[in-house]
């Protein structure tokens, strides 16, 4: 791929291997929000133009990874000028131990996939009673 054809990529993406390819090449790393909640670790990530049966959400050796594909847009008529990015999207994060891979939830609507990861019973915080001597 040439210097000029790198450089008019999108903020955010990695380039498609041959110039001729269609954007849906692009791989984008969507806005990831991420929450403690104490007993879980809460992932929401923008994640526009794919469905449910096209994201792998998987969890191994400490490690989160989203992947979401995303079909091309059929438009009518000959592009003159395209600059909306159409790809697919990757995202992962290192957690580590103590999280329950077993028990990882995700869901996914308007656009905005939602991921679960609980904390292993035993690393959860946990209040202490304080009683009055």
């Amino acid at each position: 791929m040439n210097q000029q054809a790198v450089m008019n990529q999108p903020a955010g993406t990695t380039p498609a291997t041959d110039v001729a390819e269609r954007p849906a090449a692009l791989t984008f790393q969507p806005n990831v929000d991420i929450r403690d909640l104490g007993g879980e670790v809460v992932f929401t990530a923008d994640i526009p133009g794919s469905k449910a049966d096209g994201i792998d959400v998987t969890f191994e050796d400490g490690v989160l990874t989203m992947h979401a594909t995303v079909p091309p847009r059929e438009q009518a008529g000959r592009p003159i000028r395209q600059e909306y990015g159409i790809g697919n999207y990757r995202r992962s994060f290192r957690l580590g131990d103590g999280f329950d891979a077993s028990q990882v939830t995700a869901d996914y609507a308007r656009g905005v996939l939602t991921v679960h990861v609980p904390r292993l019973a035993a690393v959860r915080p946990r209040k202490v009673a304080v009683r009055a001597g």
